[in-house]
């Protein structure tokens, strides 16, 4: 193994395959499940000719999807960053795709944690209010069928930025230390979209866009706290609570004072931040 250096790969992946991103163990009853980890170890390994075992930036759910996921691993024989790359592009199945590569060294030795020294992390989450549904792009949405109140939602939204305890909007069997969080932003936008349009009363009502999009920016994030987020300013679109709520479901820290969790397929991790990442030589594949 080489000395104190960890090699870092960026990935994509289409969650729908996948029964989320840890490995699993297999049972007695079943074979082990599908997972991102999993897939991208036995690649790995198969590559090397050596075991690799591989640490992700964030434990995506079933079904959540990424674009900009980060893993980390301690290579068994040095090879450059552009081989690992173009070797990943053939050996990696169609819905999981390595995006860049590089390697870090710590002068300490120790290996590099992408799950702790990450700058953040941006989460989009995408909700179809029309009647209809799209014919391309259904399986990265939540369909609701109906229209939402776009500035109530907004209004909502600004009460949850900042540094706030999110014990609300923590999912069961999350086991963080602390749920003091800090969401740096939480933009609710509307979409028009001609798929949705066509024919859809509500469009001719004007009663609001045909697609909200989320969009999650923070340092951290609890077990299904995006989800859960998203799902409370769905309950706020819906006229079912107040955006003024807001900060009483915060001072609560009672799961039962938030909304629902939002389904997975709509949420997507856009980007997983590294520091100096743009300054650093690697190997990459445009996002375009």
């Amino acid at each position: 193994m080489v000395a104190a250096m960890s090699v870092l790969v960026r990935i994509a992946y289409d969650g729908a395959g996948f029964h989320g991103f840890a490995r699993q163990a297999a049972s007695a009853e079943r074979a082990a499940p599908r997972t991102v980890q999993g897939v991208l170890e036995e690649v790995l390994t198969g590559f090397y000719r050596a075991p690799v075992r591989v640490r992700g930036a964030s434990r995506t759910d079933a079904g959540v999807h990424a674009l900009g996921q980060l893993i980390a691993f301690e290579p068994p024989s040095a090879i450059p960053a552009e081989g690992l790359l173009r070797a990943l592009q053939r050996l990696l199945p169609g819905d999981l795709s390595a995006r860049a590569a590089w390697t870090e060294e710590r002068l300490d030795g120790a290996p590099v944690e992408p799950r702790f020294e990450c700058g953040g992390k941006r989460y989009r989450y995408v909700v179809r209010t029309s009647t209809l549904r799209a014919a391309r792009g259904a399986a990265y949405e939540w369909h609701l069928r109906r229209r939402l109140d776009l500035p109530a939602m907004q209004a909502a939204a600004v009460h949850l930025v900042g540094e706030h305890d999110f014990a609300s909007f923590r999912g069961a069997g999350c086991q963080a230390k602390t749920t003091i969080r800090r969401l740096r932003g939480l933009a609710v936008r509307g979409e028009e979209d001609a798929q949705a349009s066509l024919g859809d009363p509500g469009e001719a009502r004007g009663e609001g866009p045909a697609r909200v999009v989320f969009e999650v920016d923070g340092e951290a994030f609890l077990y299904n706290m995006v989800r859960i987020l998203v799902g409370t300013l769905v309950e706020v679109g819906r006229g079912r609570r107040p955006p003024e709520s807001m900060p009483a479901v915060l001072r609560a820290r009672d799961r039962g004072a938030a909304g629902p969790t939002a389904p997975a397929e709509g949420l997507t991790l856009v980007e997983v931040l590294w520091p100096g990442e743009g300054r650093r030589g690697r190997a990459q594949e445009s996002l375009g």
